[in-house]
């Protein structure tokens, strides 16, 4: 039979769970870079005009007065301005910086002339989204709209999820193994209650992989088909992905193949001029 160690033999000091939150409190205040990211990030991400004091204390699970402290730090450097009746919003230095930053990304530029001619072909809206694979998840970041009075408007810039959709079924077939099975376990689980839907997803996602594009039905918008393909970077990695949104009250399923050959021909190019690799299997 084993025996199991001891801890106190092999000198292991086991922490509680209290122990371990003080102990990651104690990290978070030593941090406080990180935690003026947060606050800017918040300000940013949520859209409103102004922030109170208090309010961002609470989304960042710190006291009115530390928050107050960072708020103040980064006012001094202009990333943010505090208002006549004293709530904070973005500061100028901020977004000129985000300005600066973007002009001299030169992603949009390229990817700018390859959506408006995926437009021109296709007569739909065409976009370009983008994967964190530390958030583990996407955003888009640029449309180019179709001439059709119908037609659907993405918002910009707000981070999504990758399990759902063609501009996020695209992203996540091409991911890694290990990566990919720990989003679609984060999202769907592991319980045997929805294996079944695990075992759908993984289905659709080798199908995917096998012929290079995406394509949904009224999955991240109700109305909506999509049609995506895969963007990649030097080392083969998934950047992102380049596709078009239609209604569905103007798509035929005749006109997919012509639809998927146009997406995936754009993202190849968009590729190609990023100095990206397609994977080869």
């Amino acid at each position: 039979m084993t025996q199991r160690a001891d801890p106190e033999e092999m000198n292991l000091v086991v922490e509680s769970p209290q122990e371990l939150l003080e102990q990651n409190e104690i990290r978070r205040r030593r941090d406080p870079l990180g935690r003026a990211i947060q606050l800017l990030v918040h300000m940013v991400d949520s859209g409103e005009e102004a922030y109170g004091v208090r309010e961002l204390g609470t989304r960042l699970g710190a006291s009115a007065s530390t928050a107050h402290r960072l708020l103040g730090e980064l006012e001094q450097l202009g990333m943010v301005d505090r208002t006549p009746s004293g709530t904070y919003r973005v500061g100028l230095e901020f977004l000129r910086i985000a300005r600066t930053s973007i002009a001299q990304f030169p992603l949009h530029d390229k990817a700018n002339d390859v959506l408006c001619e995926l437009t021109r072909r296709s007569e739909e809206t065409s976009f370009l989204s983008v994967y964190s694979s530390q958030r583990q998840q996407m955003m888009f970041t640029l449309s180019i709209e179709s001439a059709h009075p119908l037609r659907y408007v993405l918002q910009l810039n707000k981070w999504l999820s990758v399990h759902t959709g063609a501009s996020g079924l695209a992203i996540l077939a091409f991911l890694p193994d290990e990566d990919r099975r720990e989003i679609v376990e984060k999202q769907l689980g592991t319980s045997p209650d929805i294996s079944d839907d695990t075992l759908r997803l993984t289905e659709r996602l080798t199908e995917i992989k096998r012929q290079g594009y995406a394509s949904s039905r009224a999955e991240r918008i109700v109305g909506a088909v999509a049609v995506a393909a895969p963007v990649f970077g030097p080392s083969g990695e998934v950047f992102g992905d380049v596709g078009v949104t239609i209604p569905e009250s103007r798509f035929n399923e005749t006109d997919e193949p012509v639809l998927a050959g146009l997406v995936v021909h754009s993202a190849e190019i968009l590729t190609v001029s990023m100095g990206g690799t397609v994977p080869t299997s």
